[in-house]
Formats: C-alpha cells, sequence, structure tokens
C-alpha cells in the first residue's frame, strides 16, 4: 500500500516546520509528503522550498480557503491512502507504522482509520482524546459496524489522525464544497454514510492548542460562523436521506437556526434560509423561530436572549455538540 501525506497550510512559517518534520522522520516512511500552499503571504513557501526542495513536494496556489486545499492535496497524491496532517499539528514517530500494520488486517469496506490524539495545551499534554470523550476499543484494532456512533456526537476520527482511502474521499465529494469551516466534519460523514471505520488504541498525532496559535487558529476563529453551520446542514440531510435512525431531521432543523443567528449577526437576511428548517418535520421550535426569523436582526436578539434565560433557568447548557477547547 502507497501512503501520501497532506499538509494544506497557509501563513504558518512559524509551525509548519515542525509538522513536516514529524511526518519526514516516520519509522515507517510515507511514499510521498505533499505541502500545498494556500497562497501564504509571510514566506511559509520560500522556507519550505529552502529547507525542503528534494524531500516534500511543494504545491502552490491562490487562496482558495482550507476546503480547495485539502482538495488540491488529494488530487495531487498518487496513494491509495492519504494522512492529512495540519501544520501546526504533528505525528508521532511510529503512526504510519501503526496504521499501515492495522490496514492490512482490515475488511474493503473500511476506509477510514483512526487513532488517537493527545491534546498539546500551555499546561501540559497527559488528555487525550480517546480518554476525555470515552472512547474504549474492543481490541488493539476494532471495526465498527455503526459507522456514524463514531461521527456524533463527537467525531472521532479526527482528520489530522486518520488514515483514508484516497478514491473514497474523491468518490464522495469530500471538500468540494468550499466550506471553510467543519468541512472535516462533514468529509466524516460523507464516508460514514458509504464506507466503515475502523480505529487503533495508539496515539497517532499531538494536536497543539496552546495560546501562541490562538490568533491563527481557522477552528477558533469559524466557531459559529456561517460555514460551522452549513456543513452540519448538509451532514444531516445526507444521513438524514440515507435512511439512518436518529433525530437527523431535527439536528438539521436546528444547524438552520443557527445559520440564520450567524448571518443575521452580519447584517443579512435570513428569511428564505429559516424556512429550510422545516424540511425534515414541523415543530412547535420551529414555527417560534420563524415568527422570530420575520423580524431579522432584532428577532434573533429577543430569541437569543429567550434562549439564555431559558439555559439559565434549566442550569445546563445545550450539549448537541462536542468541542476542543483552548485555554483561556
Amino acid at each position: 500500500m502507497k501512503v501520501s501525506a497532506l499538509i494544506p497550510t497557509f501563513n504558518r512559517r512559524g509551525f509548519v516546520l515542525r509538522a513536516i518534520e514529524s511526518a519526514l522522520t516516520q519509522t515507517v516512511p510515507v511514499d510521498e509528503v505533499i505541502v500545498v500552499d494556500d497562497g501564504s503571504t509571510d514566506g511559509t513557501a520560500e522556507i519550505i522550498q529552502e529547507r525542503y526542495a528534494n524531500q516534500v513536494r511543494l504545491v502552490r496556489q491562490a487562496n482558495t480557503g482550507v476546503s480547495g486545499a485539502r482538495l488540491r492535496a488529494i488530487r495531487e497524491a498518487s496513494g491509495d491512502w492519504v494522512a492529512f496532517l495540519d501544520s501546526d499539528d504533528e505525528w508521532v514517530p511510529d503512526r504510519n507504522c501503526v496504521f499501515t500494520e492495522a490496514a492490512k488486517s482490515l475488511p474493503s469496506d473500511v476506509a477510514w482509520i483512526f487513532g488517537d490524539v493527545r491534546l498539546v495545551h500551555d499546561e501540559g499534554d497527559a488528555e487525550t482524546i480517546f480518554s476525555r470523550f470515552g472512547l474504549r476499543l474492543g481490541g488493539s484494532v476494532q471495526v465498527f459496524q455503526n459507522s456514524m456512533s463514531v461521527q456524533y456526537p463527537f467525531q472521532f476520527g479526527l482528520l489530522q489522525a486518520s488514515l483514508i482511502r484516497r478514491s473514497t474521499l474523491l468518490e464522495v465529494g469530500a471538500f468540494d464544497a468550499g466550506l471553510n469551516h467543519s468541512e472535516d466534519f462533514l468529509a466524516g460523514v460523507q464516508v460514514a454514510c458509504r464506507c466503515k471505520f475502523a480505529a487503533v488504541q495508539p496515539v497517532v498525532t499531538r494536536m497543539h492548542r496552546t495560546s501562541d496559535l490562538k490568533g491563527s487558529s481557522l477552528d477558533l476563529a469559524g466557531r459559529n460562523s456561517p460555514d460551522y453551520y452549513r456543513a452540519r446542514m448538509m451532514a444531516y440531510s445526507l444521513i438524514q436521506e440515507s435512511g439512518w435512525e436518529g433525530r437527523w431531521g431535527e439536528f438539521y432543523a436546528e444547524a438552520v437556526r443557527g445559520l440564520c443567528k450567524s448571518l443575521a449577526a452580519q447584517g443579512k437576511g435570513i428569511r428564505r434560509t429559516s424556512l429550510e428548517q422545516f424540511r425534515y418535520g414541523l415543530t412547535g421550535k420551529a414555527i417560534a423561530f420563524e415568527c422570530a426569523a420575520v423580524l431579522g436582526g432584532p428577532g434573533m436578539r429577543l430569541w437569543q436572549s429567550i434562549g439564555r434565560l431559558s439555559r439559565g433557568i434549566r442550569g445546563q447548557a445545550d450539549t448537541t455538540h462536542f468541542e476542543i477547547g483552548w485555554n483561556s
């Protein structure tokens, strides 16, 4: 099997070299390392070319956003399997060894293999994703018969900790929606609707969430952005229409309401968008929200004020989605 390491980057001169080094120093080497520079203006491409001219393939393009960079990387790759690495994170040395050994024993309908992630904060790196969110495997390698169980309510198969069949990503149209946030969540759902997922026990990636990265984090800046909700609308709609059991129609409607609030905060119209919440059913909450949506921005502010009051009375926050937190 041939593995392509894919590193999209944008203005990460101070961090991307760490990511590249971790891909180049695997105990079992990957077959190629492709870095897609998405229009950096801080010298990122130049320092990569200077340091790694003979070791990585640098692809430079005008800025298209994170989805465009990921899709370009997939199209440039020649491997049967692709492994993404964000430019501010790093792989552990035996990551490729762990994945390639696991892949040899897995059935052909498994298209996505993921491992554990160690979270690196300013205070240290004692926490992992599996331990934090309670994933326990039944062996060194586990195939999930229900792929959606590791996609929601938490996406355990984080992109930078996974090995994915390249052909499957192309078949499902991953990253072609032009999203600048949650494109990885949507890609996971697209694959899960068609194929099986598997997991390995070891930590395979160190995900840096230190304070020096806050200013350039797309994940942090994009939370609650329109694309955050658009990705979820597309994902829940796909799950619903693929016949999976669950409250996916309700989740879709909730994502529509989130998109409306995000658009209204930007001063944009929401009347047509708000009607999308009725796609999979009619509820009292949807009707009440529609009444607020007719009022535009003031209605959204009123809706949010009522929501905060309601949560305060209940003494609990909405737990529909989990996020990987940053230090405050």
